[in-house]
């Protein structure tokens, strides 16, 4: 799957496991996040990269979580800039639990952060298409960085 937002998605259905990532968080929503002054994504990945952890991460890939909607894809949510570590190196930092289940993997390579934003519009569209086979649990969702042009964006469902 690229960044052509006109490309017909073809999500992979997965079971996962529960992972447990540390990282700095906020709390947003899509609508703050059309405007440059509400902003809290991009300063939380900017704060995120400086940090020690990021730069010794060896083993870990870097997850984007989404947890504690308020409602839908409409309403306030949080995010964590995260990665797995045996043992939080730092009491600031944040736990998050990706719930296991059922989750539809969606995947894209090309220029950051253009094909995440890209990515994520196809994700609504998709799921807002009337013949979706899928309904969003709205519990937790990740996007994994799987090289420094690719992510995988996991989408929870019912």
């Amino acid at each position: 799957m690229s960044k052509n937002s006109n490309e017909t998605l073809s999500p992979q259905l997965v079971n996962q496991p529960a992972i447990e990532v540390f990282g700095l968080a906020v709390t947003t929503s899509n609508e703050a996040e059309q405007h440059q002054a509400t902003q809290k994504i991009m300063p939380l990945w900017q704060a995120f990269m400086q940090r020690p952890e990021v730069s010794s991460n060896t083993t870990s890939p870097i997850y984007g979580c989404y947890y504690h909607y308020e409602s839908d894809h409409n309403g306030q949510y949080s995010i964590l800039a995260g990665l797995t570590l045996n043992e939080p190196a730092s009491a600031d930092l944040t736990e998050v639990d990706l719930v296991a289940g059922k989750y539809l993997k969606f995947s894209a390579t090309g220029e950051m952060p253009a094909v995440i934003i890209a990515l994520w519009q196809q994700i609504w569209h998709y799921f807002e298409a009337k013949d979706c086979p899928f309904e969003r649990s709205f519990d937790t969702d990740y996007e994994c960085y799987t090289s420094t042009a690719g992510v995988d964006i996991y989408i929870g469902v019912n």
